[in-house]
């Protein structure tokens, strides 16, 4: 397993794992499936940035991205303390194998090394169990609940926020 930041050149698996999670996990992502597959390759180019603050991240297995999480940390000055950790998806056969824990465990300290980021945010659809208790056992903890957050097929998903203080200044 290899764990490394996306550049364009991964925009087409990057593509291919983003739309196989929308369409496979509807209920846990705020755009659909069909808003992300009209968008054209230079539009997930444009969104495989790189730079420390703005970035995701691609778990490899034998050169196949299996797994993938965003990281985003705010810009405007008094919002700099936060980031979101965001998009976070592990194809089913690799589920259960400690994939995600290794890649959200990545972002925690790939957020510590960037200055102002004190606070990592997320969110996770009420029912999805397995990410929720990944986040908790990361330490993560639960703030608030957006009720009806999502709508799909005439039915609302609950949103539970999260955080985790990585440091404080």
């Amino acid at each position: 397993m290899k764990i490394r930041k996306l550049t364009k050149y991964d925009a087409e698996d990057y593509r291919l794992i983003r739309l196989e999670a929308l369409y496979k996990n509807p209920e846990s992502f705020g755009t659909t499936y069909h808003e992300e597959a009209i968008k054209t390759i230079e539009q997930f180019r444009d969104r495989v940035s790189v730079d420390s603050n703005n970035f995701i991240l691609g778990c490899y297995k034998d050169k196949k991205l299996i797994g993938i999480v965003a990281f985003k940390q705010e810009l405007r000055i008094k919002l700099r303390h936060k980031a979101y950790i965001s998009s976070m998806y592990v194809q089913q056969e690799y589920r259960g194998k400690g994939i995600g824990k290794l890649l959200v465990n990545e972002v925690i300290e790939r957020a510590k090394i960037i200055n102002e980021v004190e606070i990592l945010l997320l969110d996770v659809v009420e029912s999805n169990f397995l990410a929720k208790q990944l986040y908790l056992s990361l330490g993560f903890q639960i703030y608030a609940v957006e009720k009806m957050a999502y709508k799909f097929n005439n039915q609302y998903f609950d949103l539970e926020l999260m955080y985790l203080h990585i440091k404080y200044n």
